[in-house]
Formats: structure tokens, sequence, C-alpha cells
């Protein structure tokens, strides 16, 4: 059975992570601000959730880890420093303001998410948490026209299904756990990926990890090998790496203005193969690396290894996995190769954590039944306008609003960083607005 909501929104937002906080943070100090001024009723706008809360990355909450970006990178301050979304309102309001400025303005992991979660309630819009999207589809007028689109969603605790339509959509569901197809016959309870980190280690009990093997050689894999040598400190540890060994992020002032919104200008007006370089050179200063902090831990762990000679941290650097199988007595068993060498390697674990990223989706799939009033490109990805909205065919007025999906056509900033996450909610809210001022076509 369905459940139909017939009252049609302005904006439907399917996920309420950081992408879709912003986007309603920026809907809600506009709807504020008219308000006061000239009694306007506020947008219509419905937000859903597949998870049970907004948490910001809850399984990789770990003790010690902080945030890669300036705080003032937040949900509103670039946008509107006066909003009431900002990071330093939640710290006037949690009490917390003076206390942290003698920290040095670094905000933890733990802070962040709470910061996360507690934009998330200032929000009066409804929230539908469990509640994952599954489809957008066109609804087609008797005139052939496409108006609105509906969504459909499904509770997670009992299955149920429910619609609800949009004359706006804004897709901010962020990027998919990326698992290598090697790895992927084997997931289950030893072998999992980083971003199942935290509930995975707690179902395996309190069975003894003799060894556990991470594979990656990102900021996640960084934390986690630390992490895993502080909790389980008579633990063999095998960090598997393709590279000469964990490599720094870039962290040249000039070089991290890709993060800029300028840049994002720049980044839009290039040419498909311009793009693509382009990207290739941001890459560095966000991805495959770890920041000085991390960096500097694990050589310091190392060498304490090895000054120690107990030799718990195994860094098998140019080494790639082969094979993957499974022992006798249910361990994993991962055959490597020196990837110069190709010198081989046996390295068994009771616990293998795929630190292999996420990825972009190249047409986000709930939107398969939309594709006849898409505008796609030669790679079949949709064309998207700067405000992040996907062109549609002539017979189509519903906007779709893709929000953090686009890195490929708006730069390496408008992603998963939070660098952006204001501009970007900015933009899609401006050009929202904009559309809805138009006449609605006879």
């Amino acid at each position: 059975m369905t459940t139909h909501d017939t009252a049609v929104q302005d904006l439907v937002v399917a996920g309420f992570g950081p992408s879709g906080i912003a986007l309603a943070a920026a809907v809600e100090d506009h709807d504020d601000a008219t308000g006061a001024a000239t009694g306007a009723a506020p947008l219509a706008a419905r937000y859903l959730e597949k998870a049970a809360d907004s948490a910001w990355q809850p399984n990789l909450v770990l003790p010690g880890t902080d945030i890669q970006h300036h705080f003032l990178r937040d949900f509103a301050t670039p946008r509107d420093a006066r909003s009431r979304f900002t990071f330093p309102h939640y710290l006037q309001q949690s009490g917390r303001f003076y206390p942290f400025t003698l920290m040095g303005g670094y905000v933890s992991r733990l802070e962040w998410s709470d910061y996360v979660q507690w934009a998330a309630g200032q929000v009066r819009g409804p929230v539908d948490y469990h509640r994952e999207v599954l489809s957008v589809e066109p609804v087609t007028g008797a005139d052939g026209r496409v108006r609105t689109a509906r969504v459909l969603s499904r509770d997670t605790r009992d299955g149920s299904l429910h619609t609800v339509e949009g004359r706006n959509i804004a897709l901010a569901t962020g990027h998919e756990a990326y698992v290598p197809e090697l790895f992927r016959p084997h997931l289950g309870e030893r072998v999992f990926h980083a971003s199942k980190l935290l509930p995975a280690l707690a179902a395996l009990g309190d069975r003894p990890l003799r060894s556990i093997a991470v594979i990656g050689a990102g900021q996640t894999a960084g934390e986690i090998v630390l992490h895993l040598a502080a909790q389980h400190p008579d633990a063999q540890i095998h960090s598997v790496v393709r590279h000469a060994g964990f490599r720094m992020y870039e962290l040249g002032h000039f070089s991290n203005e890709v993060y800029f919104p300028d840049e994002t200008d720049y980044f839009y007006g290039l040419e498909g193969e311009q793009r693509e370089r382009a990207l290739d050179q941001a890459r560095a200063t966000n991805y495959a690396a770890v920041d000085p902090d991390v960096s500097t831990a694990l050589y310091q762990a190392v060498y304490q290894d090895r000054f120690t000679g107990r030799q718990r941290l195994h860094m098998h650097k140019r080494t790639e996995v082969t094979a993957v199988d499974e022992a006798p007595d249910g361990r994993v068993q991962l055959r490597t190769a020196e990837v110069f060498t190709g010198e081989s390697g046996l390295i068994e674990a009771d616990a293998l954590i795929v630190c292999t990223g996420y990825r972009e989706a190249a047409l986000p799939r709930q939107l398969a039944a939309f594709v006849p009033h898409l505008r796609l490109d030669a790679q079949g990805r949709p064309e998207v306008t700067r405000a992040y909205r996907a062109l549609t065919t002539d017979d189509c007025e519903v906007g779709i609003y893709l929000d953090g999906l686009t890195e490929w056509r708006h730069g390496i900033g408008s992603a998963t960083s939070f660098s952006q996450m204001a501009a970007k909610a900015d933009t899609i809210h401006r050009d929202l607005r904009a559309r809805l001022r138009q006449p609605v076509a006879a």
C-alpha cells in the first residue's frame, strides 16, 4: 500500500545531510526576512532522509579526529553571517563560544557532527526521516506537459511506500560508498567499507582481533589505522597502499583556492577535456592523501614500533591486493603483489576495512524515470546549468537540482566538501526563487 500526500510542494529535497540542510537554511533565512517585511507565506518545502537522523558521518566520528575545512565555511556564514544556522551561533547557543576561542580554531569531528544535527533541528519545515527516496517520476498532465514530479520513498522501518509531489526537486543524496569489484563478493561481517566502521567493529563483539587490514591511502584510512592501533594494542595492523606510502594533501594557499566560488565559475566555463584536466590537478587537495597531523602521527607510531621492536604496524607500501579468499578458520586472506617488482605476499586478517572512498553516479538512479525529459551529454550525464539545475525538454517545467552531485561539471569544491556548502545552497535557492516567480504556463 502506498500513502499519497496530495499537497503539491514548491520544493522536495531528497537527502537531509549537509547539502539538504544548507539548502533548507537558505530557504528559511529568506522566509524569515521576507515574511517579517512583507508577511509573505513561507515556501512549501519537504525534506526526506533515509537515515534515522542527520548525523554527519556517524560511523567515522573517531576520538582525536578533526575536520579539514575552516569552521566558518559552515551552513550559512559565507552566505549570510547573520543567519541563525551559523557555527558561531551554534557555539553561542551551546554556551561554548569563549572556551572554543581558546582551542585555536580546530573543530573535532564529534563537535562538527553535533553542529550538523543542531542545524538540522533548527529547520522548521517538515523533515521525514527513515525515508529512502526510490524514484522521481514525471507527472504528465492532459496537455502532455510535465508540471510536477512525484517522489516515491520507502520507510526503512516497515517498508511502506509514500509519495509527495513537487514543482521542484533537489537531489542531495550524496556520493555512494565505492567498493572495488575484487572485494564485493566478500562484503559481510569481516569485510566492510569504512563508512560502516564503528557498527561493523561493534558487531564483531568480544571476538579477539589478532590482525586487521586496512586498504587505502586517504585521510579516512590513516585515521582508522591510528584508531585501531590505539583500541587494539595487541593486534597486528596491516596498512596496504599502492603508492610509496601515505601522501599529504596539497595544502598550498593558492592551490586551495579551488574551493572558492569564483573558481567554480571558472571551472564551469571550461570545455569537457579542459575540465577533466583541471579536476585532475585539484584532486590532490582532497583525495587519496592525509593531513599533516595524521601523517605525523602515523610516522611517529611506526617509528615507535621500530624503536621498541614490537612491529605491530605493518606498512605495505607499493602493494596491491590481487586476490581475496576465506581461510579455513573464517579469517580473510589477502594475496598481494608489489606494484613494480611483482613480489607476492600473503596477509591474513580477522577483519578487512576497505577505505576506497566514494563515487558520484553519472546519472542518479532515482532519475531513471525522468530520462526522457532530461538533456544528457555524450557520457549519459545530465546537462546542468551553473545553478546546478538539470536541463529538461521543452515540455517539462519541473526544476531538477543536483545538489552536490556534479563534481565533474562544477569542480571539486561543489561536491562533498563543506567549503562551498553555503554558497552552493545560495546559488540553487536563488534560481529556485526566480523560477517560482515565473508565471505558470497555461
